[in-house]
This record gives structure tokens, C-alpha cells and sequence, in this order.
């Protein structure tokens, strides 16, 4: 599960991924991007990370901070100041959604909301899925 979160205060984003017992959290301090692993910061001169069971690695990638767990089914989720992207492995193809989509590669069914309704543009489907300002559990 990857969330994305817009810090008012700060006015900056917040990256939260939860994979099995893990908890990363991703945000911008300063000039560098800030990982922390269940609560713990993991400093950018220590990267590349990889969690004990080894199904978890961490990297720097030019500006920003790169997660690749294939097991999980993410190839690589990559943010940096402005950008999040996320690449799914094959294997979940047709079984993501949200701001995802199927990624099945089909696109004019992509805009689905989460009742299910096409919408006709990608701002309506964006809108759908912004959760109210409430904690995540």
C-alpha cells in the first residue's frame, strides 16, 4: 500500500508504504529526501538499504530515494521532491488500484473512482480518490 499525503504546514509531500511488517516513510528535509524504516531513520550516506529478510531494498537514485520490492509486487516506487512513481511487477498486472489503475495496460477504463464509476478526465478521477484529512490505520 503506497500513500501519499500533502503536508499543509510544511507544504510539502509525504510518503508512507507499508509492505508486510514494514512501515517506510519518505519526505522531503532540507536538500535531501528523509527514509525512516518503522520510525527509525535511515541516513542517506548508509544507502543502499536492505531490510533482513532481504525482500526490501533501498537506494539512492540521483535526487531521490528508490524502494524495490518485486515480491511484494512493487518493481520500484521513486520519489524525489515534486515526483512519485510507482512500477508494479508483471505479475500485478490487472490487480492495483486507486490512483493505479489496473495497470493492465487498457486505458480508457482507467478513471475509475472508488465506487466504481468512470469518470471522463483525470482531474474528477484524482479528486475521487483524496482521502479526508484523517490518520491512515
Amino acid at each position: 500500500l503506497v500513500l501519499l499525503k500533502r503536508d499543509q504546514t510544511q507544504e510539502q509531500n509525504l510518503i508512507n508504504i507499508k509492505i508486510a511488517n514494514m512501515d517506510v516513510d519518505m519526505y522531503p528535509k532540507d536538500s535531501a529526501v528523509v527514509v525512516k524504516v518503522n520510525g527509525v531513520e535511515i541516513p542517506i550516506n548508509n544507502l543502499p538499504y536492505q531490510h533482513p529478510s532481504g525482500k526490501v531494498q533501498i537506494r539512492q537514485r540521483g535526487e531521490g530515494i528508490a524502494l524495490h520490492a518485486p515480491s511484494h509486487g512493487l518493481q520500484e516506487v521513486f520519489f524525489d521532491f515534486n515526483t512519485l512513481k510507482i512500477k508494479v511487477v508483471d505479475w500485478m498486472r490487472g490487480q492495483t488500484c486507486g490512483l493505479c489503475g489496473k495497470a493492465d495496460g487498457e486505458v480508457r477504463q482507467e478513471y475509475r473512482t472508488p465506487n466504481e464509476r468512470l469518470t471522463k478526465n483525470a482531474a474528477s478521477f484524482t479528486h475521487s480518490w483524496v482521502l479526508p484529512g484523517k490518520t491512515c490505520r
